[in-house]
């Protein structure tokens, strides 16, 4: 599935923390491509007159083909590696070659450094993410700088899902990566959260008059049944693929009880989509996906899907 994968660098050590999650997909698929994109910002300097302009830009050119020479030469998989470096805004630059060059997955830190020459902390990824319709790799910064998967270990990756086909659109990616990981070093976790009073999880009712407490107690009963019915129905079919899955039924507020599964678990990946229930409202960003990414330094693949 993953062929060709951009991955943008802006010269700092912090957008670097993403190089040993490439080397674990490209050591894992020998057919992949790797580009790494430096984006040159433009000088905003009007009263700088334009040869001294043109060489500054030109020396800043010069500079980041030698960072990426320089990195590509020490990677293991440097045959299938290269660099590549452009001028304009970063963000744009960035979403423009990964649609005009047909990128598959763009592999990003989620904050870079703020100055001269750098990415303004967390700007220029917040946008990529917000608005590339190719899958994301999200790697967070201040995370440990060690790979989502391991040879010899078990890989854990978490999937959240709203019920909503628009959701599960993510479990191509999760075979997918199953499959170039190895089916016996995944294990995957199917997550529903049980959110009480919410639709569809609302308007049981009871057989007899019941106390609150016991009402409460009746909702959560009835609305964990629901979550766990959907989710088996998934696990059966992605059974067949011959995939480890468990399946997960917190309580709660989706957004909250996402990131508190992945903080109190060992969860090495969360594979996750940027809308749900709609298409448009509920797991859009700005909402529970948002939320999770913003509470959560486990790195996560970020898939956005639509109606059309």
């Amino acid at each position: 599935m993953y062929s060709e994968i951009l991955v943008p660098l802006d010269g700092s050590d912090v957008a670097e923390c993403v190089l040993p999650h490439v080397e674990a997909i490209a050591t894992r698929n020998n057919a992949v491509g790797i580009t790494f994109l430096y984006v040159v910002p433009p000088l905003d300097m009007p009263l700088v007159k334009h040869e001294f302009k043109s060489r500054i830009e030109s020396e800043a050119k010069s500079g980041a083909k030698d960072y990426l020479r320089k990195l590509v030469s020490g990677l293991k998989y440097k045959e299938r590696a290269h660099g590549q470096v452009i001028f304009g805004k970063a963000a744009d630059s960035i979403l423009d070659y990964a649609a005009e060059n047909k990128m598959d997955l763009i592999v990003i830190a989620s904050h870079g450094l703020s100055g001269i020459g750098r990415w303004i902390r967390g700007s220029v990824a917040d946008k990529v993410m917000h608005e590339s319709t190719v899958p994301i790799l999200r790697i967070r910064a201040s995370s440990p700088r060690t790979p989502f998967y391991k040879e010899g270990q078990k890989m854990v990756v978490l999937v959240p899902l709203d019920g909503s086909e628009l959701a599960e659109t993510v479990l191509v990616h999760v075979k997918e990566l199953a499959r170039q990981f190895g089916i016996q070093s995944v294990d995957i976790v199917l997550l529903r959260v049980c959110e009480l009073f919410s639709h569809p999880h609302l308007h049981y009712p009871p057989p007899m008059p019941l106390s609150w407490e016991e009402y409460l107690k009746y909702e959560t009963k009835k609305c964990k049944e629901i979550c766990l019915t959907y989710l088996a129905d998934v696990r059966k079919r992605l059974k067949k693929e011959g995939l480890n899955i468990r399946l997960e039924v917190p309580v709660g507020s989706p957004a909250e009880a996402i990131v508190e599964y992945v903080n109190r678990k060992a969860v090495s990946l969360i594979v996750i989509s940027t809308h749900g229930r709609t298409g448009i409202g509920q797991w859009a960003f700005g909402s529970i996906t948002n939320k999770v990414m913003r509470g959560t330094s486990t790195p996560a693949l970020l898939v956005r899907c639509t109606n059309q």
